[in-house]
This record gives C-alpha cells, structure tokens and sequence, in this order.
C-alpha cells in the first residue's frame, strides 16, 4: 500500500486493476508518498495498517501474534496509532472474470516462469485457465471485501473505484477527498485489450463459475448494482460476512 502522511491518503493495489497507473500517478502528486514496507507493493490493507499503527489496529488477540513476529518491528517509520481510523483510502476494484483473464495473461508474457515459487503465478504460467481460476478462489487470491478490510478502521474512509470508470472515479474522490491535485493517468502494464473477447475464458471456467462467483459474490451483489457514483461504493459490512 502506498501512502501520504501529509495528504492523509494511501492507495491499496488490488492486482490488475489499473494499481501501476495509479501508483505512478500517486507518486507524483503527492512527493512524500512511499510504500508501507518496501517491495510488498500489494500486501492487503489489514496488513498495511497493522504495520502503520505498530499493530493497533487489530483485535487482541491478533494484535499479540503480530508483536510476537521480529520482523513486524522493522518498519520503515515510527508506528502511529490513530492513523488507521483516520487515514483515507483509494482503491480500484475489476469485473472478476477479466480480472483474472488479464492476470493470467500477465503472468504467461515472459519466456520463463516469472515466480515459481508462487503457486497462483505458475498456475498461469504452467496451463490452463480453469486451473489458473481455482487456484485464485482456492485461497491464493483474497475477494475484495477481505482485501480491502471491509469492516475494519479506515472502512468509513474507503473509496472502491470501479475499473471501467476508474479517472473519473479518481478525480471524483480527490474532490471528496479535498485533495486538490490533476488525475491523468498513464497507460502501464497494460494488455492487449483491443477487440479481446472474454467468451474463453468464460468457456473454460465454467465449471467454477458459481465458486466464482461465490468468491466474488459482494462484486456481483452489491458493487455491480449500486445506484451511487463509483467513488462512494462501498460494500456493506453484512455482504462480508
């Protein structure tokens, strides 16, 4: 998660939903932004404020077991504990389905393996979409309610973009936000979108269509119905349970 003590913003990167263009953008408007831990660019928000408020953002119990890890105290600022209720942010959220489709053929660009270790990157890599799929809903892959900490402290403070309309989205939440800076974001990362057809991939998952859909059921029931601008969706706590 990327983040500006002096804005009071951060940006949570779920993958493939525009986050390079974003983070680029983040960076440049507002020169004091860094990561909340350096090389972890799409660690979930739960994660980000722990480290941000030296574990004060969660429950006991959860609290205990984060100051029980070393490496939980080798962060590149000194904790603040009300920054998490504080805190506003910025996210993007995708159709599932092309989601994955565009993930899968990142990860299948390069000549070799970009990840072995990972076991979703060489699920895209090694074959088949539908194996790629239940790998991402088999736990390797968070929904959006569980990334985004839907529930937890900066939730009043969050703002889900959707994809399709995601500038617009953008600058409709800096005015909210009061964050008086130009949205024009670069192209980066970004496939060959042009005439691309989702029907195969849609074909190939449709055994794990209603895991699928389960998976992302708060996208589908919610978010993709709402009757609101894009900037201010926000799921409701109870379609996360």
């Amino acid at each position: 998660m990327l983040y500006s003590l002096a804005a009071n913003v951060a940006f949570a990167h779920y993958p493939k939903t525009a986050g390079s263009a974003i983070a680029d953008w983040f960076r440049r408007s507002f020169p004091d932004a860094r990561y909340v831990k350096s090389g972890h660019p799409h660690v979930n928000v739960c994660r980000s404020l722990a480290w941000l408020s030296g574990g004060r953002s969660l429950p006991p119990l959860k609290r205990v077991r984060y100051l029980a890890r070393a490496s939980n105290w080798r962060l590149p600022s000194p904790p603040q504990p009300e920054l998490p209720s504080r805190i506003r942010i910025i996210g993007v959220v995708r159709e599932p389905l092309e989601m994955l489709a565009s993930l899968y053929e990142y990860w299948r660009r390069d000549a070799r393996n970009p990840n072995p270790r990972d076991r979703l990157v060489t699920a895209a890599w090694e074959g088949r979409f539908a194996d790629f799929v239940g790998e991402a809903i088999g736990g390797r892959l968070p929904p959006y309610t569980t990334f985004f900490n839907a529930g937890g402290p900066a939730w009043p403070n969050t703002r889900l973009l959707d994809f399709d309309d995601v500038e617009e989205g953008l600058r409709r939440a800096c005015r909210e936000f009061g964050l008086d800076v130009a949205v024009d974001l670069p192209r980066k990362n970004c496939g060959p979108v042009s005439g691309r057809s989702l029907e195969p991939y849609a074909r190939a998952a449709e055994p794990l269509s209603a895991s699928l859909r389960h998976h992302f059921r708060w996208y589908h029931d919610t978010y993709d119905h709402a009757d609101h601008p894009a900037a201010r969706r926000r799921p409701l706590v109870r379609a996360a349970a």
